[in-house]
């Protein structure tokens, strides 16, 4: 008999049913060896073989991590198009990539739902495992906490990650619009049949964002503070920094501040902070001295290529400096609006010809510089991800850095209730200032007679805050942080700045894969789609 009519009648079987995770119940075993791969061709996985050892398990957990290389993930989108569909971007059009995003053309936004869940479906898959491991030696309580110490940490940012693509945060939704949050799912379905029996609404966003707190204060009871700091791997700071984050979009300004302060104080993470003659080499290191959180791209072989690698993505020039060697495409580069914010004048529509008459004492603008004309009109690109692992479009992508934390503690400060209304005991306007200016000390060369008095004359909270929003701005220029800074403050993004959409317009979400709502009746789409 022809196998493939068969084939394509087992397709159209899979994709009627299809679910959340459904891709999930084919996970095959991430193992170092060909014997561990078994392919069971029936309607059932049996997920009970799949860990049975300590390699199985530790392979599956660096597979988790290896997920969010993916170029629709780390690897590119949640940094490219967070700068493309904000006011930061500008599409050059040299390869055709990110042009519909930077104009927001509808469906043309973030594709992080199969991926983040698909990785949620294998931690779940990994947690319900580990209880039932026997092993010779036997496994060390340190052993367990530390694989679910990571597991939970990487679950938080899935789905935190999933909030901020998909749906609004607490207390902000637009009325008519708001669909809710997304699907919680703690367990994975073993077969086909328990998942038709799975079929998950979308939680609301509190219930999500409770969610969340709930998997971080699990990481937070089980990981430690590392001795040797590995920004690559989940730890206990990595994990408070995350929760500061979650906390800010939660608009729990308490707890950023409390978790915020927890990192701050640990005096070997806080120096790591760099300074005005520090800053530009940091980001050629082989791990950015500020990273607390980061996804290594470390062997050649994970290179994601000329076409969408970060490199690529914003700068055409293979080193900084050499316009005449040419590497990437420059497919996105900074707005008028974003090149003054960090300090140049003289400059052309959207940086057009890569000339500029001067620049500020800012050392981040330092890392924007002309680049090449090969591809079409010179622009000024930003050089952040130009290869530092010493190949071209290999590069460390950092996901939370200490700036991140410090401009967190500061933004919570500056409000005197959390977002449901109960007291902020963190709300401290002088506290707010005092981690700006350490901040800004620290990337303006000469900042008391360049910086300081203005800074002197922030004295209200809305002072403040816009003055942090642009300082946050200027920080992770091309690092994905725009939109969702747009986003999670309801569309206020500081006097005089520009905005593309508005907070109310539907594609402040992105469309959830057409696929997952037609094969589950309780998942609604988001609205305009």
């Amino acid at each position: 008999m022809d196998s493939k009519p068969l084939k394509k009648l087992i397709m159209k079987m899979i994709n009627k049913i299809r679910i959340i995770f459904f891709a999930s119940l084919a996970t095959v075993v991430v193992s170092c060896g060909k014997e561990d791969l078994v392919i069971e061709p029936r309607q059932s996985i049996r997920t009970e073989n799949a860990f049975t050892s300590r390699q199985n398990i530790n392979a599956a957990i660096t597979g988790v991590y290896a997920r969010t290389k993916s170029l629709r993930y780390y690897g590119r989108d949640m940094l490219a198009v967070g700068e493309a569909l904000s006011e930061n971007g500008f599409a050059t059009n040299k390869s055709g990539r990110l042009v519909n995003e930077a104009n927001n053309v509808p469906g043309a936004h973030f594709a992080t739902w199969q991926i983040c869940y698909f990785s949620i479906a294998q931690i779940n898959q990994i947690l319900a495992a580990i209880p039932k491991l026997v092993e010779t030696p036997a496994l060390t309580p340190g052993e367990i906490a530390g694989w679910e110490g990571q597991l939970f940490f990487l679950r938080a940012l899935f789905y935190h990650d999933l909030m901020r693509c998909y749906a609004y945060e607490p207390g902000i939704g637009v009325p008519g619009q708001d669909r809710g949050g997304v699907p919680i799912v703690l367990s994975t379905p073993g077969t086909i049949e328990d998942a038709i029996k799975t079929l998950p609404p979308r939680a609301s966003a509190d219930a999500v964002y409770a969610q969340i707190y709930r998997d971080l204060d699990s990481s937070l009871n089980r990981l430690v503070t590392p001795t040797n700091f590995a920004p690559a791997t989940a730890s206990r700071v990595a994990a408070q920094a995350l929760y500061a984050r979650v906390a800010l979009y939660n608009g729990d300004y308490s707890k950023a501040n409390e978790m915020a302060t927890n990192v701050i104080s640990l005096t070997a993470i806080f120096n790591r902070l760099t300074n005005v003659n520090s800053y530009t080499g940091s980001w050629t290191s082989q791990i950015n001295p500020e990273s607390i959180f980061e996804v290594r791209f470390a062997n050649p072989n994970e290179n994601p290529g000329v076409n969408e690698s970060l490199h690529t993505t914003f700068t055409t020039l293979r080193d900084r400096g050499n316009p005449a060697v040419v590497q990437g495409f420059g497919d996105l580069v900074g707005t008028t609006t974003l090149l003054t914010q960090l300090g140049f004048t003289g400059i052309a529509l959207n940086g057009s010809g890569g000339t500029f008459s001067g620049r500020t004492d800012d050392v981040r603008n330092l890392l924007f510089e002309r680049g090449s004309s090969a591809r079409g009109t010179a622009r000024i690109e930003v050089t952040k991800f130009i290869g530092k692992n010493g190949f071209p479009n290999l590069d460390n992508v950092p996901v939370i850095r200490i700036p991140e934390v410090l401009l967190t503690r500061a933004e919570a400060r500056t409000f005197a209730t959390n977002r449901n209304g109960s007291t902020n005991a963190s709300f401290d306007l002088t506290a707010a200032r005092a981690d700006l200016v350490t901040l800004k000390q620290r990337r303006y060369v000469d900042y008391v007679n360049t910086q300081q008095a203005a800074d002197v004359a922030l004295v209200t909270s809305d002072q403040l805050f816009n003055e942090i929003l642009r300082q946050r701005r200027i920080e992770f220029a091309m690092e994905g942080h725009r939109w969702f800074d747009f986003k999670r403050t309801a569309g206020r993004t500081g006097p005089g700045l520009s905005t593309k959409i508005g907070y109310t317009d539907f594609r402040m979400l992105a469309v959830i894969p057409q696929r997952e709502v037609d094969g589950n009746v309780n998942l609604s789409q988001n609205f305009g789609y």
